[in-house]
């Protein structure tokens, strides 16, 4: 397969107005997923796991649609046009926050203070068919922690999100993308899989317990978004990748098998 056919995953956050680079206003989102609809295959992504696990080859010209943090707007402004579309996505939620707001203690100065989703929209989006992944219970930098608290924070907001839904949960996103083998291993013994934030396209060698993404603020130009499966794009990903590594941060270091 030709590497501008990899799949990509993206990255959203919250769906609403602001010139933060976590938002994304809700017509620009409505245009972008029906653009998807008409020119990709969106698929879960347990499809794109599931392949890199069994060695199989990579679904050609497939998007994955992941949203951090479980912001409210994503009941409000996202779900209904999914719905419509009948597009997959898998929501990673911080379950310690779970109808409260973004404030947990590690959050950067800039970003706002956001509704989050409680557990009874929660449980609607399971019944709509969404997927709810794992963020841990804190968002904490699960780096900065000792291997009992990493542990705690990995498997329980597991627990959590299995008890409030009743649903299977497979997939977990690490918080602010960082990671580390000891902190895989635990990942690894609890889920199928798991998101970082490296800058990059799913490459058929790409670590299924650590795979790439593509922010949506990286796409937020129309033009940028329909570079999607051209050489072009997977070249403008990894020069994203490359300044974030010079600067030694999550996203500029891509996870290989």
């Amino acid at each position: 397969m030709d590497a501008g056919q990899y799949p990509v995953i993206l990255t959203y956050h919250s769906i609403s107005q602001g010139d933060s680079p976590l938002k994304v206003s809700p017509s620009l989102f409505t245009e972008q997923m029906e653009w998807l609809k008409a020119n990709v295959r969106v698929v879960p992504l347990g499809e794109v796991v599931a392949a890199l696990a069994g060695r199989r080859p990579l679904p050609e010209r497939a998007v994955v649609l992941t949203f951090d943090d479980g912001f409210r707007d994503f009941y409000s402004a996202a779900a209904p046009v999914l719905r419509r579309l009948r597009l997959p996505a898998t929501i990673f939620l911080p379950t310690g926050y779970c109808g409260k707001s973004n404030c947990w203690p590690s959050q950067p100065a800039w970003v706002s203070k956001e509704a989050l989703l409680d557990w009874k929209q929660v449980a609607e989006l399971v019944q709509d068919g969404f997927q709810i992944g794992a963020h841990g219970i804190n968002h904490s930098d699960l780096t900065t922690l000792s291997l009992e608290e990493a542990e705690v924070e990995i498997s329980g907001s597991k627990v959590e999100i299995e008890e409030q839904t009743a649903c299977q949960v497979e997939f977990f996103a690490y918080p602010y993308g960082r990671w580390s083998p000891i902190l895989r291993a635990l990942v690894l013994g609890n889920f199928r899989g798991a998101c970082a934030t490296t800058a990059g396209i799913v490459e058929p060698d790409a670590d299924p317990f650590a795979l790439p993404r593509a922010d949506a603020h990286y796409v937020r130009h129309p033009a940028s978004l329909r570079m999607l499966f051209t050489t072009k794009f997977a070249a403008y990903i990894a020069a994203r990748r490359w300044i974030r590594r010079v600067r030694r941060q999550p996203e500029g270091f891509y996870a290989r098998v």
